[in-house]
């Protein structure tokens, strides 16, 4: 008898364990993906060439992507939005991104724009990791001259990307150092321990191996600069942190867009010129 209490209460554990495990996924994923189907901003109207494609992930999800290519530059953008929308929204930036001299890879996430599939963090890393093979194999780019750039949420997607591996660059836009974090942030420390430890950058960013630009709005509310400060000092790359005074979370880049993108620009030059 004691040996079959013993196994129903390892059974009941291992039960309990998966299902949270199961509320842990769940959680993370209603509170952190906003996904809009579709294309709302049409490619064509912008007078520039750019491709719309569909990349392969590992897990056999399909992932649309937008390039930008430049015939004066082999330097390469990939660019990880926020987790809001989907990518057509962010083709303005894709542009200014391009116009600094620089192919741009625009990807949407899983379960985002016409990418196939529902968005998780597990998918979005996986997808990111598709569109890393795209810009080596399909475009032929070497590793040296692509920069990693993520904003808001596409920041969590960029440092996992770019752990142990040596790219020109990584530029991190109002970067969050983990879900824990924003939790408290945003009044949900109730749920931290319900929630795993979702997009710990701030345990991953001591893996990156390429020079790092955090570019952080001093009045950001929803992702605070405390946030990207914490990132630089974590780094064991040469990096540095530039500061848009003024700016909050989703006016960043128009609070002073020529400090923002001569920033980049810099950056740009410096890493892969």
């Amino acid at each position: 008898m004691p040996g079959m209490r013993s196994s129903y209460f390892q059974l009941m554990i291992l039960f309990l364990s998966i299902y949270c495990i199961g509320c842990s996924t769940y959680l993370v994923n209603k509170t952190t993906f906003f996904p809009q189907a579709g294309i709302q901003v049409d490619p064509q109207r912008l007078n520039v060439p750019i491709e719309h494609t569909y990349i392969k992930t590992d897990d056999n999800i399909k992932i649309s992507a937008f390039f930008i290519p430049r015939k004066d530059v082999s330097r390469t953008i990939i660019f990880f939005p926020g987790n809001g929308g989907n990518a057509s929204h962010r083709l303005g930036d894709a542009l200014a991104l391009w116009s600094l001299r620089a192919n741009v890879l625009l990807m949407d996430y899983r379960g985002y724009g016409l990418s196939a599939g529902d968005p998780s963090e597990k998918g979005v890393y996986l997808d990111a990791e598709a569109g890393l093979k795209f810009i080596l194999d399909e475009k032929l780019t070497p590793i040296e001259e692509i920069v990693i750039y993520g904003r808001s949420l596409g920041s969590a997607v960029a440092v996992n990307l770019a752990q142990n591996r040596k790219f020109a660059g990584i530029i991190l836009v109002s970067p969050l150092s983990s879900g824990k974090a924003v939790a408290r942030v945003r009044g949900l420390s109730w749920l931290t321990p319900f929630i795993g430890d979702p997009f710990n950058s701030l345990e991953k960013i001591e893996k990156i191996q390429s020079r790092l630009l955090v570019i952080h709005g001093d009045k950001d509310r929803i992702i605070p600069i405390e946030m990207g400060n914490r990132l630089c000092q974590q780094a064991k790359v040469e990096n540095n942190l530039v500061i848009i005074p003024g700016a909050g979370h989703n006016d960043i880049i128009t609070t002073d867009p020529e400090l923002f993108f001569n920033t980049i620009s810099s950056f740009l030059d410096e890493v892969a010129p």
